[in-house]
């Protein structure tokens, strides 16, 4: 709580009485000199200021840059840059990100910020186990997770280069990782936590390497098992997947948005963890567009409105028996839910994207954290196969569909217009207290569009603006001669010069999945008269074509 006044002004006074609420004001000192503010408490009333600090102005710039060469060499530079700035709130700022790793935990505090991958032709493919990226990526990842106290950790959370060397040089921490939940900003000890309003993300991984392998910056760091709650001794050697392990896996987010974090967009990301990959406290809306969401225990979670359009819902287990995915755990009370929207149930990429020798074994669309209100839909999704020995050809998702073993059960799951690629419809073999249903219309009478979730109080419509302009975005084919070729020709698409495992997306004129197929030689498609997007992604990249059909 607090109720205040600075140099006499108007009363400032919050009474949110939650630590997953950040406000922040600030105050511009108008004297020529060297000064004072003076903050003065209401009287009758107290207080809380977690922290008070002053910065110098910086102008406004729409666009700065992060590179070895540029404005800024990472992105936290460039981000106190931002806060420095004197903008209105409602002045956007592109922050250009060269391809590379950056190893940064970033918190983002300031409304309207965009990071983008400034590549001609961004990627977000992993490559090597998941240990290695594109060139054309940029992947934001940071190693903390649940079970362990690091020299590098700062008491907000975060790693922090001059705690690493006095611990080092002491020989111990005094300070204690809270892991897993909110307390000191952890959220899961996210390597990015928004919460701020009108984020936005282009191309951009974003990534939790706990859960995946050993990174630099963790084979520098001394990291101590905690006495209970952690598990195991960890590798120490740069780029083990041992971590990968079914037996090392807890709790470890890439990415988080506080209650405060509303409007954000992933626009064609990827998030990379195992288990709570990606958190959303309720009052967050989030849409992400066309990207890939790798997980397994629980990876999307919170009471967050989310909206995944045409996303890949990848399921990142080992081959253990017990390691299977729960892609979602809702936790709304009142607040709209996640939906699904024309999404694809795959797997990590076996020895491409994980070490694992087989695509993911079957799991659950999910477990309800808050039993009761949460909401999830599946909307018209395609559901892939897997070709782990124990369940070769059957769906990804298991007969059931639905499990209760977190919070109990919840009638506001729903499935509608599922596509099995096994051959083999489920749909009279789920859960009880699960729906599906055969009109796209909620129990509540709500139509299943994007709108309907995203709307809230002020119209907002994120997924229409982004078909739209990715639509109209320039579809000429990337310089890449010895990429798979993508051409039309009469009644048919061809894809030629396939050397890898592809994956074909076939898109109508508006936005619409019409096809998708996986192939391993040249192939050719007959389509419908007018025009077509075609997709094609590989372990060497992505290529997407505009084509005509004319007969």
């Amino acid at each position: 709580s607090a109720k205040f006044t600075v140099d006499g002004g108007n009363e400032i006074s919050t009474s949110s009485g939650s630590t997953n609420l950040m406000e922040l004001h600030e105050f511009v000192y108008s004297g020529s000199a060297a000064g004072y503010m003076t903050i003065a408490n209401v009287t009758g009333t107290t207080t809380y200021l977690t922290e008070i600090k002053t910065v110098k102005a910086v102008a406004y710039k729409s666009v700065i840059t992060v590179g070895a060469d540029k404005e800024y060499q990472n992105i936290n530079d460039a981000l106190a840059a931002v806060r420095c700035m004197t903008r209105e709130n409602t002045d956007t700022v592109k922050i250009m990100i060269d391809p590379g790793n950056y190893e940064e935990m970033l918190v983002i505090d300031i409304p309207n910020v965009t990071l983008v991958n400034a590549s001609t032709t961004p990627s977000i493919a992993l490559l090597n186990k998941g240990v290695d990226i594109d060139a054309n990526a940029v992947r934001i990842t940071s190693y903390y997770g649940h079970g362990y106290n690091y020299f590098s950790m700062g008491t907000n959370q975060k790693w922090n280069a001059d705690v690493l060397r006095v611990n080092k040089e002491n020989g111990y921490t005094t300070y204690s990782n809270t892991g897993s939940g909110t307390t000191n900003g952890s959220y899961w000890n996210a390597t990015v936590v928004v919460s701020a309003s009108g984020f936005r993300a282009d191309n951009i991984i974003f990534e939790n390497s706990f859960n995946q392998y050993i990174s630099k910056k963790e084979s520098e760091d001394v990291v101590q098992e905690w006495t209970s709650g952690g598990k195991g001794t960890r590798p120490t050697t740069y780029g083990s997947t041992d971590v990968q392990n079914k037996s090392f896996v807890e709790r470890a987010a890439a990415i988080a948005f506080t209650a405060s974090a509303d409007r954000a967009i992933l626009n064609k990301c990827r998030v990379v963890g195992r288990q709570d990959s990606f958190y959303g406290a309720e009052g967050a809306r989030i849409a992400v567009y066309k990207g890939v969401l790798m997980g397994a225990t629980d990876y999307l979670f919170g009471g967050m409105t989310l909206i995944c359009y045409q996303t890949d819902l990848a399921m990142n287990t080992s081959e253990a028996s017990s390691d299977v995915a729960y892609i979602t755990a809702a936790q709304q009370n009142t607040a709209r839910g996640f939906l699904m929207y024309e999404c694809n149930v795959t797997s990590a990429v076996p020895s491409v994207e994980t070490a694992s020798l087989y695509r993911s074994k079957p799991g659950y669309f999910g477990r309800p954290w808050q039993p009761t209100t949460s909401e999830v839909v599946f909307y018209s999704t395609t559901i892939e196969t897997t070709n782990n020995p124990s369940f070769d050809g059957l769906s990804l998702i298991v007969p059931a569909g639905w499990n209760n073993s977190l919070g109990g059960t919840s009638d506001k799951v729903y499935e509608y217009n599922t596509i099995e690629k096994s051959g083999i419809d489920n749909s009279s073999s789920r859960v009880s207290w699960s729906k599906v249903i055969t009109e796209p219309v909620l129990s509540d009478g709500t139509a299943i569009t994007t709108f309907n979730f995203t709307k809230g109080t002020d119209n907002w419509d994120p997924i229409s603006i982004l078909k739209s302009k990715d639509l109209n975005a320039d579809f000429s084919l990337p310089k890449i001669e010895d990429f798979v070729q993508i051409f039309s020709d009469g009644s048919k698409v061809f894809i030629s010069n396939v050397k890898k495992p592809s994956k074909i997306k076939i898109y109508n004129v508006n936005g619409s999945l019409s096809f998708v197929k996986e192939i391993s030689e040249d192939d050719e498609i007959a389509l419908g008269k007018g025009f077509w997007i075609v997709n094609i992604v590989n372990s060497e990249g992505s290529k997407t074509a505009k084509v005509l059909i004319n007969k």
